[in-house]
């Protein structure tokens, strides 16, 4: 399959932030671009290791669809080598048993399943961009919703052309420094996330954040602090954002594992610095899995796990004060 955002006269991929110059016979940092004859093709188009459905909390969505199911779909590869990535044999690894399928096929599932949603997840999205956007168009076609799980490192023109069928963006702001992107991520960069951060905001796109805290590498509080001063000026206060705890694995064992106290911390800073919606993942925390009314302060949602109750929400409104909540419900 042919892939998209590619300039042929530079040999330069233009899908993510990497940039790629991809001569023939050669891949990308991916390892699923592949230049043939001049033409990037991309090697995961229909390629799936898993579909499956899931709770949309566990992606994690609170604000998108709470209390239903979403189909999971992933492929292989990432433009990242995150030391600690959970999913490292999707990600890292190349050979895999894998399944053919079509975008009608994965939508018929979806609809066979009963979901309200499809989300692109797992292995990093962007590298099977192309079967994606497919798989959107199909879905909207057939009124179902779309979510795609993403590190955020795609570029602008790979945003604005997915957009149009993509009705939530969860990405991982994974820390607030370019060393922990250059250092942890395999030479990435901190500052085109932020921007595409930015460009979902801009586009009105529901968006949602999630940063995994590892203690000692990017819990440092004044580092905490720049990320949601950023985030207050750049977004306002309405964006969920989850803070998980970090558990030792791949090549980052070497870190104590986050506790209670460790995503407290930076749930309660949250809390001080005016963000409506922060949540805790990874831990019991029952204040940081509830959903609050800005206004009024009623518990709208309850979560134990991936279930959920809506005793104080109803048509996306706060029943107590009649406050729109924002996201999709």
């Amino acid at each position: 399959m042919q892939a998209r955002l590619f300039d042929s006269v530079t040999e330069t991929c233009n899908l993510c932030s990497r940039h790629c110059r991809i001569p023939r016979g050669k891949r990308g940092f991916c390892n699923v671009r592949e230049n043939v004859a001049g033409n990037l093709v991309t090697l995961t188009y229909g390629k799936i290791t898993a579909c499956g459905i899931d709770p949309v909390e566990k992606k994690p969505l609170n604000h998108f669809l709470p209390g239903t199911g979403t189909v999971s779909v992933s492929s292989f590869g990432c433009n990242f080598t995150c030391r600690h990535c959970q999913n490292h044999t999707l990600s890292q690894e190349f050979r895999h048993d894998t399944q053919r399928a079509e975008p009608e096929d994965i939508v018929r599932a979806a609809v066979h399943a009963g979901a309200k949603s499809i989300s692109f997840t797992y292995n990093e999205p962007t590298v099977f961009y192309e079967f994606m956007y497919d798989v959107s168009r199909e879905a909207q076609r057939e009124g179902l919703r779309t979510a795609v799980i993403t590190n955020g490192y795609m570029t602008e023109d790979a945003v604005r052309e997915i957009a149009p069928y993509m009705d939530a963006f969860r990405i991982d702001l994974k820390a607030f420094s370019d060393s922990f992107y250059s250092t942890v991520c395999g030479g990435a960069h901190l500052q085109p996330v932020l921007d595409t951060i930015s460009s979902v905001s801009e586009l009105q796109k529901h968006l949602e954040l999630v940063t995994l805290i590892i203690p000692g590498v990017n819990d440092a509080p004044e580092e905490i602090s720049a990320m949601l001063s950023w985030e207050k000026e750049t977004l306002g206060c309405a964006v969920p954002h989850h803070f998980t705890a970090f558990t030792p694995m791949y090549a980052m064992t070497d870190v104590r594992p986050a506790v209670h106290a460790d995503v407290d911390a930076v749930y309660q800073a949250a809390k001080d610095a005016g963000l409506y919606y922060p949540y805790v993942g990874n831990v019991m925390h029952a204040e940081g899995s509830t959903t609050y009314c800005p206004d009024c302060g009623a518990r709208l949602i309850l979560r134990a796990g991936y279930v959920c109750r809506m005793p104080g929400i109803k048509d996306g409104c706060c029943t107590s004060c009649g406050r729109q909540i924002e996201g999709i419900f």
